[in-house]
């Protein structure tokens, strides 16, 4: 149905929800109100791929309670149980200038501002303060390092020409 490359998940079913057909889905956005914009996402999981209506949808405390069209009975809703929600990456909530989404990171080259090339984003580590972008050594694919993703280190980012530019502390190449 979508290719791995155009889709983002935005959360997965965890359990019923009461008797009707409820969900609880764990959201996996920073922006869980926008569950309440959307009429259909797909559902992914071990047997496949499925688009579904949704019926209506609220933010419940920390997670999403979701009714799919066609899902009416607590033992329909357990069927879902561990499902991914997905939707075309376009759909995302656009983000305020100079933030990014890390799918639109990773595979960027890494320079100085000289133009020296440090490397290229091949992941994002996810702290309780900042996000780590993991950059592979230019010339060196089994040496990495991790250059915060702060305005203080990073310079530029300019998605078009494919590079960031970084500003590192001295000393952080040599680790």
């Amino acid at each position: 149905m979508f290719s791995e490359e155009s889709v983002a998940v935005i959360g997965m079913v965890l359990s019923p929800h009461g008797v009707v057909g409820l969900v609880k889905v764990f959201p996996y956005t920073d922006f869980p109100e926008r569950i309440t914009d959307l009429d259909r996402v797909v559902l992914k999981n071990s047997l496949g791929q499925k688009l579904m209506l949704i019926e209506r949808a609220s933010v419940y405390g920390r997670f999403w309670l979701v009714k799919f069209k066609g899902i009416d009975t607590r033992e329909q809703a357990l069927t879902l149980r561990e499902s991914l929600l997905i939707i075309p990456r376009e759909q995302r909530v656009a983000l305020p200038e100079g933030s990014y989404y890390h799918d639109q990171l990773v595979g960027l080259k890494v320079s100085d501002p000289g133009g020296q090339l440090i490397g290229k984003v091949v992941d994002l580590h996810i702290t309780g303060g900042h996000d780590l972008l993991i950059v592979e050594k230019e010339g060196d694919a089994a040496k990495q390092i991790m250059i915060p993703a702060v305005k203080h280190f990073i310079r530029k980012v300019d998605r078009e020409a494919g590079i960031i530019i970084a500003e590192l502390p001295e000393g952080l190449l040599d680790l």
